[in-house]
């Protein structure tokens, strides 16, 4: 059995409450939360045995294998360290840290240690997500992508976080480094690390606020990102992030020397893309109706994890979770390699640096 605790009883513990349930031989031990209210409702709404108001009490108290920690962000090194010096492995939401250089200070101290970590870029574990992996890994591309597009979208009307931060100048989102950015786009780029060399990238960064922001006086809120991404000798990738395209755009595209893959994950859709060579006006007539198969055979995958009884929004927290919790079991590696968690601190870091200036 893995003891599993949680910190920060806010929001987005109701999905790591709910997903950890779902795990086989996963126990949810305790709860914190410096409020002791939102830790008790936690606890009560999960059936959770203890609740603490101090992280260091609950770690001696229950001795957890596994802490998530689901507080803001500027907190996560600091109760990081106490878990790892504690000798837990953790789970940490995103975005992992503040910067890149408490980035590398986390996953040094687990390395040491000899303790996992890993970041809750649960997108990359939808449906959709391992079944682009897979025909990666298989070929389909004619070896690694050449160059990726990423499209990341977001809505200031989601009544859940959108309006409760641009109602609050005091939000602990605004004081980060990059604001906005910072607290959503990790999951955007952490897609695009996944395929990239190697080392540092070098990125080139535009950000501005949306006529929306300004239209109700709260430009300070960056909430418009254009990047160029370049790395190694021939991989480049293009990253936007828009609150003006509409929140149900969310696309990974990735480009290879024979093929290509569309990867939609609003709709749990993967679209291998392969040139034809028909003669003529054949390819006007063929294509559509190849792709047309394409979405037919989507939206079969799709309702035969429904019917498994196996499809539900969290599906990638709750493969992450489970991934993770193996590792730990089998001494493993992590599901998300320590590379493309440091590559993506990397990218941030680098497009706030830019941001700042201009």
């Amino acid at each position: 059995m893995m003891k599993i605790a949680l910190v920060g009883c806010g929001m987005v513990a109701d999905q790591h409450m709910a997903q950890i349930r779902r795990v086989p031989g996963a126990e949810i031990v305790g709860v914190c939360d410096t409020e002791p209210l939102m830790a008790r409702q936690l606890a009560d709404r999960f059936h959770v045995p203890n609740r603490f108001s101090e992280v260091s009490e609950m770690l001696r108290s229950v001795r957890p294998d596994v802490v998530h920690i689901t507080t803001p962000a500027q907190t996560h090194f600091p109760i990081g360290k106490i878990c790892l010096d504690a000798g837990c492995h953790v789970y940490m939401e995103k975005p992992f840290a503040v910067d890149a250089r408490q980035t590398e200070a986390l996953l040094g101290l687990a390395e040491s240690r000899n303790l996992k970590m890993t970041v809750g870029h649960d997108l990359q574990f939808d449906p959709e997500s391992i079944r682009m992996r897979e025909l990666v890994k298989g070929g389909f591309l004619g070896g690694p992508p050449v160059h990726m597009e990423c499209m990341q979208c977001y809505s200031h009307d989601d009544p859940t976080y959108g309006k409760v931060l641009l109602g609050d100048r005091t939000h602990w989102v605004r004081s980060l480094p990059g604001s906005l950015l910072q607290n959503l786009i990790s999951h955007g780029l952490a897609r695009i690390a996944e395929f990239l060399p190697a080392g540092r990238p070098v990125v080139f960064a535009h950000a501005y606020s949306s006529p929306y922001l300004g239209s109700i006086g709260q430009n300070d809120v960056i909430d418009e990102l254009r990047a160029v991404i370049y790395s190694g000798e021939n991989t480049t990738a293009y990253f936007t992030f828009s609150t003006q395209l509409g929140a149900a755009n969310n696309q990974l595209c990735l480009y290879g020397r024979k093929a290509s893959l569309v990867v939609d994950s609003n709709n749990r859709m993967v679209v291998p893309i392969r040139p034809k060579g028909y003669k003529s006006y054949l390819r006007f007539f063929l294509m559509p109706l190849i792709y047309a198969g394409e979405h037919r055979r989507n939206s079969w995958h799709n309702v035969q994890q429904f019917l498994r009884q196996d499809f539900h929004m969290d599906y990638g927290k709750k493969v992450l979770m489970q991934s993770f919790y193996q590792s730990i079991q089998d001494s493993a590696p992590p599901p998300i390699p320590y590379r493309e968690i440091r590559t993506t601190a990397w990218m941030m870091d680098d497009m706030f640096a830019q941001i700042r200036k201009t």
